[in-house]
């Protein structure tokens, strides 16, 4: 036979090669194809035996994890049934659904070209929405801004299922245009649920001080609202505009405290979330920033104190964002037992800040707030119960925490009788290992403690407590991992009877009404204008006959200044108070946890200098003709 020549030319020679070459190829993928073992997967639920959502984790004979989707690298999201082909021999499987059902692990022997049945039943370890407790998360991203990963619908649902969330609240972005809550509404709505609902909201206010990012306010989720105001104005779009993000350094200055009355306005809960997170890296190179190669950027939540003292504005934070942040966490823990101790009843709650764009991203419920609700679930009972402090904030482990039969939040007379303390909890159904410690913490601080042994995975105690003064408590519970796997409850509270919760600080405002030019005072009034978002609604009016004085009004409104002949101005005792705002924006996470700090702001609330310089509005035309025929021009 005649060697097959290489030459171009009349072509059958090549075509001969291009032949054989695909029939080799051909060959190959199928001995390829021949050798593939068949993985046919069943999960369904041991009490109802009905298909299960879950996640999947399968490490294949040659140690190579399976992943579908470059949101979540730790397996693959299935709906209760799978098929895969994978190599043969020795493979292994572990299937998991959130934190109450027990993770299922097996080991088979895949035969090469032949197909394997497998059907898993996944149990309960304990199922707390029958208790009353429903777990969610209410921060999570579909698109965060990096887009690296392309997401729908579709997968977003199939991840809260397979968390067995009972909801999850998605922020912004999202993939459709305009995302308008109606929008948003026809999208998530059909892929709802009786046991997973599926809602948006906005981590808002998302708030960098003019667009810098070393100079956070704070970061806020919220739950519950509706997304339209009376007059139909789009809440998103609003609290959008109120939110300055990164590099945003042309955009108006909102205080935190504004969204957040826009948001309860519109029957919402709001809640910081990661309050001493930051971090050290480069920023700058837009909006006007000079490029930092290294400078502290940060998500801390500096606004709170000031926030604090003007309301509570806020009805709690994140006391736990990911197991992975222990020492953030660890400082929120103190920043909530600090606020506790001076009196402000705040919730504690949990988020993930899951984002989706992001490879490995999408793991909303890593950590996850279960709140209490009486009688059929609804979102609305979810805001308000998780605002009244009827909640837990886990990263893993369960707990129910009852005083006298009452979830955390209540508050009883401290009048020396006995109560008793009730605590049922449970080891994360993924945990391999048990509760390694129950803790009962009085304000703040360890108390009275019940040891696990590290295997059982759950554990009863009850604590009998006598409370003479005003005091709180709060349970931990600590998995085998201590500084991932962990759990507290909301606070219980007992009242002396002199207890009363602290009073809204007023800014006392020393005022000055002068025409720009000349200087001189000028007669005029002053009227309180709250913002709910970038929306002002007039309140009280105060007048001031000499062009100054000084007058208290609440410490979250701005003021309008108006007088005759002239353009009205409007000021904020935050915003334009510039000892406040370097006050505020320069606080460190240290400061957070330290009680001088909101009394140094108090103590600037207390004298704020506002000079409102007003400017002289041109004259109607009709005006200056009337004054002309008058002779008066020249008076002017």
């Amino acid at each position: 036979m005649k060697p097959i020549s290489g030459r171009t030319g009349a072509g059958f020679p090549n075509r001969t090669a291009g032949w054989l070459a695909a029939v080799i190829l051909q060959a190959g993928i199928a001995a390829s194809t021949a050798q593939e073992a068949t993985l046919r997967g069943t999960i369904r639920d041991e009490g109802t035996g009905a298909l299960t959502p879950c996640t999947v984790t399968i490490t294949d004979a040659k140690g190579k994890l399976l992943v579908e989707n470059g949101s979540f690298n730790s397996g693959f999201r299935c709906s209760g049934r799978f098929t895969k082909a994978l190599p043969p021999g020795r493979t292994r499987i572990r299937v998991t659904r959130g934190f109450e059902t027990e993770a299922v692990e097996r080991q088979l022997e895949l035969p090469a070209g032949r197909e394997t049945e497998l059907t898993l039943v996944l149990r309960r370890r304990v199922d707390l929405r029958r208790r009353g407790w429903y777990g969610g998360d209410s921060h999570a991203h579909m698109l965060h801004g990096e887009r690296t990963v392309p997401v729908d619908f579709d997968f977003v649902a199939l991840t809260a299922r397979a968390e067995d969330l009972q909801y999850l609240c998605l922020a912004q972005n999202w993939t459709v245009e305009p995302a308008t809550p109606e929008a948003l509404e026809a999208e998530l709505k059909p892929r709802s649920t009786r046991d997973c609902l599926l809602n948006w909201n906005l981590e808002a206010p998302k708030n960098y001080y003019q667009g810098d990012a070393g100079r956070c306010l704070g970061h806020c989720w919220n739950l519950g609202m509706r997304g339209r105001t009376a007059e139909g104005l789009d809440v998103i779009h609003l609290l959008l505009e109120a939110s300055a993000w990164d590099y945003e350094s042309s955009k108006p200055t909102y205080a935190n405290f504004e969204s957040q009355a826009l948001i309860h306005s519109q029957g919402g809960a709001v809640f910081y979330t990661h309050p001493a997170r930051w971090w050290m890296g480069s920023w700058g190179g837009q909006g006007g920033y000079p490029k930092v190669d290294r400078m502290r950027v940060s998500n801390m939540a500096v606004e709170l104190p000031l926030d604090t003292l003007a309301g509570p504005t806020y009805d709690g934070l994140d006391v736990l964002t990911t197991g992975g942040e222990s020492a953030a966490n660890a400082k929120a823990f103190q920043l909530w037992s600090l606020l506790l101790n001076h009196g402000y009843r705040l919730a504690a709650t949990a988020s993930s800040d899951a984002c989706f764009d992001r490879p490995g991203g999408g793991v909303p419920g890593i950590v996850r707030t279960y709140t209490f609700v009486t009688g059929q679930f609804s979102l609305a009972k979810v805001a308000q119960a998780t605002a009244a402090g009827r909640t837990f904030a886990t990263t893993g482990p369960l707990l129910i925490a009852t005083l006298d039969g009452a979830p955390p939040g209540c508050a009883l007379a401290a009048n020396g009788q006995k109560h008793v303390l009730a605590v049922e909890a449970w080891a994360c159904g993924s945990d391999a290992g048990g509760i390694a410690r129950l803790e009962l913490l009085r304000n703040g601080q360890p108390f009275k403690q019940a040891a696990g042994d590290g295997r059982s995975n759950s554990l009863r105690t009850e604590f009998a407590l006598e409370e003479n003064e005003s005091a709180w408590y709060c349970v931990r519970v600590l998995g085998s991992d201590a500084q991932r796997q962990i759990a507290l409850s909301g606070a219980f509270y007992f009242a002396a009877k002199n207890y009363r919760p602290p009073l809204p600080v007023r800014a006392q405002v020393q005022a000055r009404i002068v025409d720009a030019q000349s200087g001189e005072c000028l007669p005029g009034s002053l009227t309180e204008v709250t913002l709910e978002g970038p929306v002002g609604r007039d309140g009280k009016r105060h007048r001031l006959n000499t062009g100054q004085g000084q007058i208290s009004v609440p410490a979250t409104v701005r003021l309008r200044a108006e007088a005759v002949g002239h353009a009205a101005l409007t000021l904020s005792p935050f915003l334009d108070s510039p000892k406040i705002v370097q006050t505020v924006t320069g606080l460190a996470d240290t400061d957070l946890l330290d009680w001088k700090t909101f009394e140094q702001l108090r103590e600037q609330l207390g004298r704020i200098d506002l000079v409102f310089r007003l400017h002289r509005e041109p004259l109607p035309v009709r005006r200056i003709h009337k004054l002309l025929r008058l002779g008066a021009i020249g008076k002017l």
